[in-house]
Parts: structure tokens; C-alpha cells; sequence
């Protein structure tokens, strides 16, 4: 199977909303004999189609006679992979565009090869002289369009932000992140970079964050002795950083009160050296496992994993935590550049029932802190509702509470993904 069809089908499974993109994707390359070459290229075109689908379906309209919503799922799909090679894939020339998307026509939606070979045609021929969004008529409608963003997300960013650091925002959010992986302290290696190497994987330290490090090309765990033997987990720098603020010590008493599956948690026993308790709360009893297996690579045994409610404290635990993680569910919109369907399956009205669930888990929280003790909120998100606004409504609820810091991580700004942390210290 070539590339163009193996995007194709991973498009429509998503598109039918069934399974996340890279899920989708791999299921497809598990279920079908696909090269590396066209294994790569197919997750070009996927993520490359996801995160431009406003822009394609845009441009798209330009030059077809039937309107998008119209159009079957096994259509679209197969305009918005040859209308993005043709308009960001200069490698690609035109012609193998069109002839390649005709082809997959042919195969899957058999009646409309010719529809499809016109309008890419016209595409190619036109492709230069394509009329946009005016800019000064509608700022956020020409930012939604030119990046691909849901108009909703833009005007939130907009109005968070301001429209220069929106831009910003939606263009890191676009570009390709290297990955992030976090070194195991209890397992610590001083030729761990040479270990890495002999696995295939270059990699660099992160100037800011002991223990993380940035890696450059692919980084395929299943092929790494290093991730097998718990040398390291995969971690984003900005996630590190929420462990990292909560400050524990050897011996105390930890709550992680959304933890799979299990990252932070991990990495909170990897800074305890593996002394201590850590009680690890998820509301999905099958993300458990995820968490233990974790626990049990990485050499670590302090950590009593269980599937319960975290926004309905346990009263036995009431006033008996050194430290509490709470890395909230939200919204997500810090980590699309890694993420695109959040963008498509993401919608404005989730916000304000998400904010009713991140109190909730922040009063079941601060239920848990001992006097003295520290509580740290965290989100991968970069709205203002769910993050400041969160930290207002909490410490003037929760007046024993004192803010002691809080911060936005922006990609363009770090290279990591979106993300804040607020810390609280009870006094």
C-alpha cells in the first residue's frame, strides 16, 4: 500500500470518529504491508491535512461547484490530500498530485474521479491567484483561515493574547516539535547519551531542566533498549516542569490526583528517590494498568495506583498530603502541534462545562493539603478561563491558600508544548 492510500484511510476513520488520528494511522500501517518510505510519507499527508483542513476546504471552494459540506467523507478526503501537496508540498509536482488523487478517486469513490480531476486541475492552474480572507476586514477570520484554526479558538487567543501573540501561537502550533524525553533518576547512567546513541537516537540536554532532553529525528521505542530497561519515558519539557514545581522531598506523602498515564506521577517518585507514598487517582479504571506498567519499568514501587472520582475526596486522606498534583483535564489547546484533531473535535461550548469540572477537582484538592503543605494546578492548555481565571476563583474561595507562583509556558516561546502551573502553599 502507498502512502497517499494509507492517509486516505486513516482520514476517513477519523473523519467517521471512531478513533484519534494516530491511532487511526497506526492501525492502518498494522493492518496493511506498508514501507518505511510510505510510512513516512502517509504521516506527512495525515497530520499535514489534519492541521491545514480549514485552509484546504477553503481553497478547495474556490474551485469546485459542489460546497464542502456536500461532498462525501471518501471525496473530501481525497481533494484535501492532493489540494495539500499541491499547496504546501513543493516536492511534489503538480501533476503526480492530481494523477495519484484520481487514482485513489477511482478506488474509493469511483463516480467522481472526474469531479476530483477538475478540480485539482483548476487547483494547479489557480493555485496563485487565489483570493483570501482580507486581513483588515476580519483579522480572525483571515488568522482562522491562513492557519487553519476553528475562528473560535482564534478569537479566544485574540482576546487572551492579543493578535501578535495569536499569530505566534497558531504559527508554533503548525510547525513540527522535536520530542522530549526524561531521564531516570533512579536508573541514572553517566554515558546515558552514548547509551541513546547506540540505540539509534541522538539527543541533547535541555538547558533548563536537569534530566530532560530534547531529541532530534525519530525516536521509535519499541527499537530502544534504553526505554526498555527504564533508562527514560517520553515527557514534554513543559510537563517536566509541573513535577518539578511541586517540590518533593524523599519520604512525604504525595497525591496525583489525575495521573495516568503516569508520567508525572512517575517522574514526582523519580525526584522522592523512590521514598514516600504516592496515591495516584484516575477516573478510568483501564488507564490503571498504564500507570503500573509505567511504574514497574522505571523501577519504581511507591506509587498505589486506583480508579476512582478524584473531584469527590476521600475523607480518610483529608488534611494527610505533603504535596498534591493536580494536572487537570481541560481543553487541550496547548498541545495541538502534536495533537491536530483537537482543532475538529474541540468546540467552544466545551470550555465552560470544563471549568465546572477543573473546580470541582480543586476543592476535592485543597481538601488533601496538609498546613504547610504545597498543591500545584496544571493544564496543557493556554486559555485564560481555565488557567488565571481558575487561580483567582480559587484562592479567593480557598482564602488558606497563598498563590506562590504561577506561569504560561507558549510554545513559540520554550519549544515545548502550551502549558501552566500555578503553586499553592497552605497555610
Amino acid at each position: 500500500m502507498n502512502g497517499r492510500e494509507a492517509a486516505f484511510l486513516a482520514l476517513i476513520k477519523f473523519e467517521r470518529g471512531k478513533t484519534y488520528i494516530n491511532l487511526a494511522l497506526n492501525e492502518v500501517f498494522s493492518k496493511n504491508d506498508v514501507s518505511e518510505l510510505e510510512r513516512s510519507f502517509a504521516t506527512e499527508l495525515t497530520y499535514g491535512c489534519l492541521k491545514n483542513r480549514l485552509l484546504l476546504d477553503y481553497v478547495i471552494s474556490r474551485f469546485s461547484k459542489i460546497k464542502i459540506r456536500k461532498m462525501s467523507a471518501q471525496v473530501r478526503a481525497i481533494l484535501e490530500i492532493g489540494a495539500f501537496q499541491i499547496i504546501k508540498l513543493d516536492r511534489v509536482p503538480d501533476s503526480a498530485a492530481c494523477d495519484e488523487s484520481v487514482k485513489l478517486a477511482r478506488k474509493f469513490a469511483g463516480r467522481s474521479r472526474g469531479f476530483v480531476n477538475g478540480v485539482l486541475r483548476s487547483l494547479c492552474r489557480g493555485k496563485n491567484n487565489i483570493a483570501y480572507p482580507d486581513r483588515a476586514d476580519d483579522e480572525a477570520e483571515y488568522l482562522s483561515v491562513m492557519f487553519s484554526f476553528p475562528k473560535w479558538m482564534v478569537e479566544r487567543f485574540i482576546s487572551d493574547y492579543g493578535t501578535e501573540t495569536c499569530e505566534k501561537i497558531l504559527a508554533a502550533a503548525n510547525e513540527a516539535h522535536p520530542p522530549y524525553i526524561r531521564q531516570n533518576r533512579l536508573k541514572k547512567r553517566d554515558n546515558f547519551i552514548e547509551l541513546l546513541k547506540a540505540d539509534g537516537i541522538e539527543a541533547e540536554p535541555d538547558p533548563e531542566i536537569e534530566g530532560c532532553l530534547k531529541v532530534y529525528g525519530s525516536l521509535n521505542i519499541s527499537k530502544s533498549d534504553t526505554y526498555k530497561n527504564g533508562l527514560y519515558t517520553i515527557q514534554n519539557r513543559s510537563s517536566q516542569s509541573a513535577a518539578l514545581a511541586l517540590e518533593p522531598k524523599p519520604g512525604m506523602f504525595v497525591i496525583d490526583m489525575c495521573a495516568a498515564p503516569g508520567g508525572k506521577t512517575t517522574h514526582i517518585a523519580e525526584l522522592i528517590d523512590n521514598r514516600g507514598e504516592i496515591r495516584a487517582f484516575d477516573v478510568h479504571e483501564h488507564k490503571i494498568g498504564l500507570i503500573n506498567a509505567a511504574a514497574e519499568r522505571l523501577g519504581i514501587d511507591i506509587i498505589k495506583a486506583e480508579a476512582r472520582d478524584a473531584s469527590v475526596a476521600d475523607s480518610e486522606l483529608v488534611g494527610k498530603a505533603d504535596r498534591v498534583l493536580l494536572d487537570a483535564p481541560c481543553s487541550g489547546l496547548g498541545v495541538i502541534h502534536s495533537k491536530p484533531d483537537i482543532r475538529w473535535t474541540r468546540k467552544d461550548s466545551d470550555i465552560d462545562e470544563l471549568v465546572k469540572i477543573q473546580r470541582k477537582l480543586l476543592d476535592a484538592a485543597a481538601k488533601y493539603v496538609k498546613r504547610g503543605g504545597i498543591m500545584v494546578y496544571s493544564t496543557c492548555t493556554i486559555l485564560k478561563a481555565e488557567n488565571e481565571r481558575q487561580t483567582e476563583w480559587f484562592t479567593d474561595k480557598h482564602r488558606d491558600f497563598k498563590l506562590v507562583s504561577q506561569k504560561t509556558l507558549l510554545t513559540h516561546e520554550t519549544g515545548g508544548s502550551g502549558f501552566y502551573i500555578a503553586k499553592f502553599v497552605k497555610e
